[in-house]
């Protein structure tokens, strides 16, 4: 294995009291919520000349990078980093793993090969390149990476494993997924899932429900993905069943569990189905998202329920209602 030779970072302590002696950047760490804020603070650490401090950098880089940030202002921020360690590296990788621009983590993971020989990667770098690949759909290319992985001896780290397995299943490449699932010395919860996601993705929807009922430990995760399987291969009947089976366990579903089901209601008409489905919706209290109420509005629409589909079109506040969602030909 590799051994980390990333830049000398002082202990945790000395981070946090460094960090509590200055000002600005305890402000980056308690009350920074918006690109808008950190803007500001980081003009400040440009102005005191803090932002050259490595610590204060990889901050800035972190926040630009997580939901609330921006990914293209972070690269800006990692070009002026000149002593990048592994946090800096793995933080800017993570970042455009999650982006619209995945390929270009997969560019940052090579320049860090090859331009930066005392920082090189480790296990907590190879996950988010393994997910640029799944989203990129480049399986492929991705095998070459999981080589390297096992000659690191890296296979058997379970959050990798888990990545790699991800991305075979996300192209296709249901063998490859197989073979590791199969060797695979501890499973947990998020490989089941991920190979029961794969499976009913790649219309292997009986595979997937066997795998589903061998599992001793299922989560919210496991019972939506069968359920969102079944409504895809249009299925539905045994959707309706499995969410019975569902609250017979007493498992609490998630939007996207009540979503399917409203789905498969507006597929076969089942007005009465779907409105006891609304009322759960209500009485749980639910976020109303747009995935939610969009699914209320298509099942009212194709069961013929033309009035509560415009109740369902209110919720969303819109100022014209498009009536070229609600089909009229039921």
């Amino acid at each position: 294995m590799i051994p980390c030779c990333c830049s000398l970072i002082p202990p945790p302590a000395s981070i946090a009291k460094f960090i509590s002696d200055q000002p600005y950047l305890s402000m980056l760490e308690k009350k920074c919520t918006s690109m808008k804020d950190l803007q500001k603070i980081h003009a400040q650490f440009i102005k005191t000349g803090l932002a050259k401090d490595p610590i204060a950098a990889s901050r800035v880089l972190a926040f630009c990078t997580s939901p609330a940030g921006d990914i293209n202002y972070a690269y800006l921020v990692f070009t002026q980093i000149q002593n990048r360690n592994l946090f800096v590296w793995n933080t800017i990788i993570r970042g455009f793993s999650q982006s619209s621009t995945p390929h270009i983590a997969i560019s940052l993971f090579i320049d860090m090969m090859f331009t930066s020989p005392n920082t090189q990667p480790q296990r907590l770098t190879y996950p988010s390149v393994f997910k640029a690949y799944a989203q990129l759909g480049l399986a492929h290319e991705g095998t070459q990476l999981h080589g390297r992985v096992i000659k690191l001896g890296l296979e058997n780290d379970q959050f990798i494993q888990n990545t790699i397995l991800n991305m075979y299943v996300n192209c296709g490449f249901l063998s490859e997924a197989q073979r590791i699932f199969d060797g695979a010395m501890g499973f947990d919860v998020v490989t089941w899932n991920t190979m029961i996601i794969g499976l009913a993705k790649c219309g292997e929807i009986d595979k997937s429900r066997r795998l589903f009922d061998k599992m001793l430990l299922r989560n919210t995760v496991s019972w939506n993905s069968m359920i969102s399987g079944y409504v895809r291969k249009s299925r539905f009947f045994e959707a309706m069943e499995l969410f019975g089976r569902m609250q017979e366990e007493r498992i609490k579903p998630s939007e996207f569990t009540m979503a399917s089901l409203l789905n498969a209601c507006a597929c076969l008409g089942a007005l009465r189905q779907g409105e006891w489905i609304h009322d759960y919706i209500v009485k749980n209290n639910f976020a109303l998202n747009s995935i939610v109420i969009t699914a209320i509005i298509d099942m009212y629409s194709k069961c013929g329920s033309i009035d509560k589909a415009l109740q369902g079109m209110a919720l969303r506040r819109w100022d014209k209602i498009n009536m070229n969602q609600l089909d009229y030909s039921l």
